[in-house]
């Protein structure tokens, strides 16, 4: 498994270098029952201390270094004044890593494919169009009637491979 302590220091040295000061991180952990996302950032209510956690998916040895780095960083600027959602600060912030470290690629979502994660799902959707892989572990009425469903990417149709 990775070490989250060095790469979170890591991302933390490169976000000061731009001039970009995270908040205080109270704690750093990783979230073993998700599967859903990738990082999730809380802010202590009486407090402006943070804590982060790192999906252990991603923490995983064949997982390349810079997908978690790009979740790290995502994590760290909701810290910055200003930059709980992912629009206006945030999108500029996110914007401005991107172009000065170009092997980043910070945005709001990113897929199992980009991050290099393959978990095995129960079901799988694919869109006839764009080829977007869709996975849930559990029944919906998206894997019951993917026709009545459009892509999130291009609005193709989809369909269920398994």
């Amino acid at each position: 498994m990775k070490d989250l302590k060095k790469l979170s220091e890591e991302c933390i040295s490169e976000l000061r270098q731009l001039g970009i000061q995270p908040g205080v991180i109270k704690r750093w952990y990783v979230e073993t029952n998700t599967t859903r996302r990738w990082g999730v950032c809380k802010r202590e209510r009486s407090s402006r201390e943070f804590e982060i956690g790192i999906s252990a998916s991603l923490l995983e040895d064949h997982v390349d270094d810079i997908q978690v780095k790009n979740t790290i960083i995502h994590e760290l600027l909701h810290t910055v004044d200003g930059c709980s959602g992912h629009t206006g600060k945030w999108k500029m912030l996110a914007q401005k890593v991107n172009a000065v470290f170009p092997e980043y690629d910070i945005k709001r979502l990113s897929s199992e494919d980009e991050k290099g994660v393959h978990k095995k799902h129960r079901y799988m959707l694919e869109c006839t169009e764009c080829g977007a892989k869709i996975y849930r572990d559990r029944m919906s009425n998206a894997i019951k009637h993917p026709e009545k469903y459009k892509c999130a990417v291009c609005k193709g149709v989809l369909k269920r491979v398994y």
